[in-house]
């Protein structure tokens, strides 16, 4: 197979970076497919139809594929994003932090918010937050040195442990909603990093980088790591279970009965887990991308979709309520994946046909114009190449940009 110069799949000065397109569609998928029992509930998790040995295989391979390291995956590129719309808006002359703070607060009063008010899943309410939070900091974080977006990702990472041990006896939606911040920065600050990175900018000298297999390395091994507190949680905290197998001191909620200690190792755990999946597959990414012609191709594919998550993911609660809402906990899990994958067959298909014609994707340019406080031109002009095409072309002349897109399942 023939390898692919690392300058090839980068584009030009102010152009988009296609890796980083690829590796938000897949952990979109991933996001999708583990949202699609959740938006509605299905026929095995009401209890009316019993789980099969075929279903326990799928739901276990994608919960062990995708939970925790999609939702991960995401917040990483939003960093990286972040960074790269403050360099765009420098380039312009414009006021970064001004183009920030409407960005994220376009994010989440006109998509998050509603979304909450119809799933209660929806993250992009949270992450609008926690970028609002990080946009003070984001001058320190873009200069200096590039180890310091680490130094802050390490302390970000290291207050989860403790809000988590302070929350546990409260409501779980409260907990979730503090816990992941400190935890939601510090995967931004990772992806700071990341953009950071002379192997990322569009200057760097061509030639392969050994970046993105450190990346699969240290993400395997960030993972295993990971598994190392939930095994001490469940030494020292084990459940008590009745003689019939029920656990005991089950709350109001259904739930057993909060630790701290456990709270907080766990917590911890899912952090190493989350973060090491989501470099092993941005990764993974990078490496297939730059290995060759046929996985630069395939994953190239991906690229327009990885430009319209937010459609395509507001889209996905859209059909997933329209097909099963009336049929709330009659449809079986393998159903429901059934419909998820048939669902992102078409709205691949309809990204590219999309962006061969436009610059965006339909909210993505609605929040754009917002953000940018004018309407943003939206057709290509004529024999302008789409973004889908070979590695290393040209994908228009705008600034990166992220979309958020997860469950608290992911």
């Amino acid at each position: 197979m023939t390898d692919i110069p690392t300058a090839r799949v980068r584009p030009p000065s102010g152009g988009r970076v296609p890796f980083l397109d690829a590796a938000r569609a897949l952990a979109m998928i991933g996001v999708v497919l583990m949202n699609a029992p959740t938006v509605v509930f299905s026929a095995e998790m009401a209890g009316g139809h019993p789980q099969g040995a075929l279903t326990s295989v799928v739901d276990g391979g994608l919960t062990l594929l995708m939970s925790g390291k999609a939702r991960s995956l995401l917040m990483v590129l939003l960093g990286a994003g972040a960074v790269l719309a403050w360099r765009a808006a420098v380039r312009r002359g414009g006021a970064p932090m001004a183009l920030m703070l409407r960005r994220y607060l376009v994010l989440g009063a006109l998509f998050g918010v509603p979304h909450l008010w119809v799933f209660s899943g929806d993250i992009l309410t949270h992450y609008a937050l926690a970028a609002l939070v990080l946009a003070p900091l984001m001058p320190l974080l873009v200069a200096g040195s590039r180890a310091r977006p680490l130094f802050a990702a390490a302390v970000f990472f290291f207050a989860v442990a403790p809000v988590a041990a302070a929350f546990s006896p409260q409501s779980s939606e409260l907990e979730t909603l503090v816990v992941l911040v400190p935890q939601t920065l510090g995967f931004f600050c990772v992806g700071v990093w990341l953009a950071r990175r002379p192997e990322t900018a569009a200057e760097a000298s061509a030639g392969p980088s050994r970046l993105p297999l450190r990346l699969v390395v240290l993400g395997l091994v960030v993972q295993v790591l990971g598994v190392l507190p939930m095994l001490t949680a469940d030494f020292f905290f084990p459940l008590e279970l009745d003689a019939d197998g029920v656990p005991v001191g089950l709350g109001s909620d259904g739930m057993p009965p909060r630790e701290p200690g456990s709270d907080m190792l766990e917590s911890v755990g899912g952090t190493l887990m989350g973060l090491g999946g989501a470099l092993f597959y941005l990764g993974l990414v990078w490496w297939l991308m730059n290995r060759g012609r046929v996985s630069a191709r395939v994953l190239g594919g991906l690229v327009p979709l990885g430009r319209m998550t937010l459609t395509a993911y507001l889209g996905s609660t859209l059909v997933f309520l329209a097909a099963m809402g009336p049929f709330e906990g009659q449809v079986p899990l393998l159903a429901q994946y059934g419909l998820a994958v048939a669902y992102f067959v078409v709205v691949a298909l309809a990204a590219r046909w999309w962006d061969r014609r436009f610059r965006f994707g339909p909210l993505e340019w609605v929040w754009r114009s917002l953000t940018h406080l004018r309407p943003m031109p939206m057709r290509r002009a004529v024999g302008a190449p789409p973004v889908g095409g070979p590695p290393g072309g040209p994908d228009g002349p705008s600034e990166p940009e992220d979309t958020p897109t997860v469950s608290p399942r992911t």
